[in-house]
């Protein structure tokens, strides 16, 4: 007798936070957002060559049950007041199923269990008007920026945009 087959990933789904190891890092590296979105993160294939690196990252690819949907990359530079989400990305093809919220929502969960004196949890965005670029794979449309997702999250702007144009945005733990 077959197994019957997996239903594809949908809201529903578990999701686990998963150590990128070397029988799934290919599938992370091949992840890809939205065609809009790309302007908004470096690739994930540099993200764990930085990841690598790094003494202060902690990447985790995303499954929605056994689906690989997504990455997280936070970032621990001082672990006593704040940590940031480095890298984070859905895949397009896993985009608008909750899993954006239900990922922040762990890097949360993870950093309060696991350092409760840390203060606030940081992210850079594109600003919520988007953002131009003379290099069209930087250029980010406003429906193409995450501001309004971690806003709506309780992320609050904390800094003037840089000097790539990029916003700091961050959420009290």
């Amino acid at each position: 007798m077959q197994a019957a087959p997996s239903s594809p990933p949908n809201r529903d789904s578990t999701l686990t936070f998963r150590e990128v190891t070397e029988n799934n890092w290919r599938a992370v590296a091949n992840l890809s957002p939205k065609v809009g979105q790309k302007g908004n993160l470096a690739p994930n294939v540099w993200s764990l060559c930085e990841a690598r690196y790094s003494e202060d990252a902690w990447v985790r690819a995303i499954y929605a049950d056994e689906t690989l949907v997504g990455m997280l990359m936070m970032a621990i530079w001082d672990p006593d007041e704040a940590y940031y989400i480095w890298r984070f990305m859905i895949d397009g093809r896993y985009q608008n199923l909750g899993y954006g919220r239900r990922g922040v929502e762990f890097a949360i969960a993870h950093i309060r269990r696991h350092n409760p004196k840390a203060k606030k949890l940081g992210v850079m965005s594109t600003p919520p008007e988007g953002k131009g670029s003379e290099n069209p794979l930087r250029h980010v449309k406003a429906e193409d920026s995450p501001y309004k997702f971690y806003q709506k999250l309780g992320f609050k702007e904390v800094a003037p945009p840089d000097e790539d144009g990029e916003i700091l945005m961050s959420i009290d733990l």
